[in-house]
């Protein structure tokens, strides 16, 4: 699943640790300082030459949330994750082809929680084999 593999190889390329401060789609409020990554049905699939009926592009969409009490740290580990989910490009991950995953928009504050953490948030468009 795509969340499976994403939220492992984010795992493994940062300091975040899973079912720790790294979610999938889930967003615990606590601890304060987390980062969430979510799946969205994003759109068509694409069928290719020599397909028999069946889609062999996948072209979900992918979210990822970072709160943090801190804007600045915040900030820059949304910067990493951009950077780092962005560098994904004809890389097999847990024996599924990524094409391609692209930024939709570079991170942004979405809020300030009730706690006055700061929530960043990133979309992309992701490219993958079925």
């Amino acid at each position: 699943m795509m969340l499976d593999d994403i939220g492992g190889y984010v795992a493994s390329n940062t300091a975040l640790t899973l079912g720790t401060d790294l979610f999938l789609s889930l967003l615990p409020d606590e601890p304060g300082n987390v980062v969430g990554l979510f799946e969205n049905s994003g759109v068509q699939p694409i069928s290719t030459m020599g397909s028999v009926n069946l889609p062999r592009i996948d072209r979900p969409e992918l979210q990822f949330i970072v709160r943090n009490t801190s804007y600045a740290a915040g900030r820059t580990l949304a910067d990493t994750l951009w950077q780092l989910i962005t560098s994904i490009s004809n890389a097999t991950i847990n024996g599924t082809l990524y094409h391609r995953i692209e930024a939709v928009t570079s991170p942004y504050i979405i809020e300030r929680d009730a706690n006055q953490r700061s929530v960043l948030s990133c979309n992309f468009n992701v490219l993958k084999e079925l």
